[in-house]
């Protein structure tokens, strides 16, 4: 009987054995079948990408060339140390490695990792490094392989710090502008525009990357690579400038020396021919990775280079200003071209007394006479007549106070004063007092661009809208037409008439006539301080910036410019001769190697002395770097 319940027992511990034996071989070919048909592509995928390694190819940016195919902005070959992270057994050790064999940091290698829970990529230890760099990291593959050498493009910048302000600079994206639409497609470690036309165009420029698959050992060194599955970059398309390099050339070189912004147009199509912000910055500091404290000292430089003067910086216009009354006043017909009125020094209204500049007085004077010799007691007196809101519609029709729509980011509107504008933005009503002052040029403020086309529409008696881009891939890119303002055609005739005596001799503004070429012009001078503190402060940066804007030739213009020099004084004295040279060029005019200045018959005037009014002294310079 025990030996009966012990065979039992045993058959019993048999069963049991060999249904968890079937169970554990169901269980193994369950799973077997599991992980080669249902799982089976992943898992070859795995072991593929045990072996192979996705290596992404930037592509080169488009070239900037300008109107006349001369090249601007281009890429060279250099080359990049990439660390993939992930694939390293001791990151601490290779940084330190890594530090030590290229001469750098292990901070700035830190900072660039993948921060924790992030996706894992390669980062960029060393940009444009040397050659002795490269043989270094090549001579140690097996020591390092996770590290490797790409060739990528980086952009080049022929022209140096020379229009930076208008082509701009490239750097990694940021994390809030991969949400932007000319940052489409981009994602994290791009190098994108970051300023200028390469910001503003930077969807248009930005090539398609490639791919290189390379295949490596089970230590990671590469051994060889899969043409079938790696393509080539596609190049961005070239982008043409309606800038002129020559004409650029010049104004660099006369601009040398001195702050201040500058821009050639043409007036009949608004296609910028030139421009310049002074001081500026040199974009291939930031094609080749500017450090931290690099950007920091642009940022918080008090010339502020990252501002561009031309599209951001707001000035006071000064008796630039005067073109809008003349020809609001004509148009209006509160005057007359016969109409005189008499400047006796000072000008008393509304209880107040406001001066003429202290070459006055002028005596008995037309609007032709007023415009050449910017007399300020005929302005005052056609100010009073318009009244405000005349006035500020046609400095608005003229392009003030509103942006120019100029294909450049960050675009300052600048202040041009009326009823309206005073109740919104202050609370107040407008004082007739007031009116006076906004017709020879203050209490308003103005950019250069909006100054260019200003003269351009006096000059055509069409408004224009300022653009740097002409073609993007060869195909021409749609521009608006030119508006036309209405203007009777002996509305301008006068005012060119009296813009041809400015650049005259005895005029304010003859440094930038030419010889056998007429010349129309108006200088202006924008105020930083009051005369009073003026009178007791000498230093340079209380000196009141110089205005010039003008066009050639009178009859038939092909070229417009609005120049203002910081701190240089009266407009004809240092911008005016900047002038004359952007016109030289342009025309093809030959000035004499050492001019002899003629003796003017009206010494250059100084701007009026403001008045007591209740309205703040504009900002020279508002906006703010990127």
């Amino acid at each position: 009987m025990r030996i009966y319940e012990d065979l039992r027992a045993v058959q019993t511990r048999v069963t049991v054995i060999q249904y968890v034996a079937v169970a554990l071989v169901a269980f193994l070919m369950i799973a077997f079948w599991h992980l080669q048909v249902v799982r089976g592509r992943y898992y070859r995928n795995l072991a593929e990408n045990n072996r192979r390694r996705n290596v992404p190819i930037a592509a080169p940016r488009g070239i900037l060339r300008d109107r006349n195919a001369a090249i601007l902005v281009d890429n060279r070959p250099s080359f990049n140390v990439v660390l993939s992270p992930e694939q390293t057994l001791n990151l601490d050790r290779t940084i330190g490695k890594l530090s030590h064999l290229l001469q750098i940091g292990e901070a700035p290698i830190r900072e660039k990792l993948p921060r924790r829970g992030a996706p894992p990529r390669d980062i960029v230890v060393k940009a444009d490094a040397s050659r002795a760099d490269v043989a270094a990291i090549e001579a140690r593959r097996l020591e390092f392989p996770e590290m490797a050498i790409h060739v990528v493009p980086l952009r080049s910048y022929p022209l140096g710090a020379a229009a930076a302000h208008v082509l701009g600079y490239v750097g990694e994206i940021r994390g809030d502008q991969l949400q932007r639409a000319n940052y489409h497609g981009a994602t994290a470690g791009d190098i994108v525009g970051q300023f200028g036309i390469e910001e503003r165009y930077n969807s248009e420029l930005m090539g398609k990357d490639g791919l290189r698959v390379v295949i490596v050992n089970s230590r990671g060194a590469e051994v060889g690579e899969d043409k079938e599955l790696s393509s080539a970059p596609a190049v961005g398309p070239s982008v043409t400038l309606t800038l002129d390099a020559g004409l650029q050339s010049v104004l660099e070189r006369a601009f040398a020396g001195r702050s201040g912004a500058a821009v050639a147009i043409d007036p009949n199509n608004g296609e910028i021919l030139a421009m310049t912000s002074v001081p500026a910055f040199n974009p291939n500091d930031f094609a080749v990775g500017i450090d931290a404290a690099g950007f920091r000292r642009l940022q918080n430089d008090p010339e502020k280079p990252f501002v561009n003067r031309v599209t951001q910086g707001i000035y006071p216009p000064g008796s630039t200003f005067k073109l809008a009354t003349a020809i609001a006043a004509l148009e209006e017909r509160v005057i007359t071209p016969e109409t005189r009125i008499h400047c006796s020094g000072i000008y008393e209204k509304y209880g107040r007394v406001y001066h003429c500049h202290e070459l006055g007085p002028h005596g008995s004077v037309n609007i032709e006479q007023a415009i050449t010799a910017s007399c300020n007691v005929f302005f005052y007196e056609v100010g009073v007549r318009l009244e405000i809101d005349r006035l500020a519609r046609y400095a608005k029709m003229l392009g003030l106070g509103i942006p120019t729509g100029i294909d450049l980011p960050s675009e300052a509107a600048g202040v041009m004063p009326s009823r309206e504008w005073k109740r919104e933005r202050r609370g107040e009503d407008w004082y007739p007092g007031e009116t006076p002052m906004v017709a020879i040029g203050q209490l308003s403020t103005v950019t250069a661009m909006q100054l260019a086309r200003v003269v351009a529409a006096a000059a055509t008696g069409k408004r224009v809208t300022p653009h740097l881009v002409k073609s993007v891939g060869g195909k021409n890119v749609p521009v608006t037409s030119p508006l036309d303002l209405g203007f009777r055609p002996e509305t301008l005739q006068v005012v060119h008439r009296g813009m041809r005596g400015v650049t005259s001799p005895g005029g304010t503004g003859w440094r930038a006539g030419l010889p056998g070429v007429p010349v129309c012009g108006k200088t202006g001078t924008a105020q930083v301080v009051g005369k009073a503190r003026l009178a007791k402060d000498s230093s340079a940066d209380v000196q009141p910036h110089g205005w010039f804007i003008g066009f050639a030739p009178a009859e038939n213009p092909t070229i417009a410019v609005a120049i203002l020099v910081e701190h240089a004084g009266g407009g004809g004295k240092a911008a005016a001769p900047i002038a004359q040279q952007l016109f030289a060029h342009y025309l093809g005019v030959k000035l004499p190697p050492a001019p002899g200045a003629p003796v003017p018959v009206v010494p250059e005037p100084a701007e009026a002395e403001p008045a007591p009014t209740a309205a703040p002294t504009p900002a020279v310079i508002a906006g703010t770097a990127p």
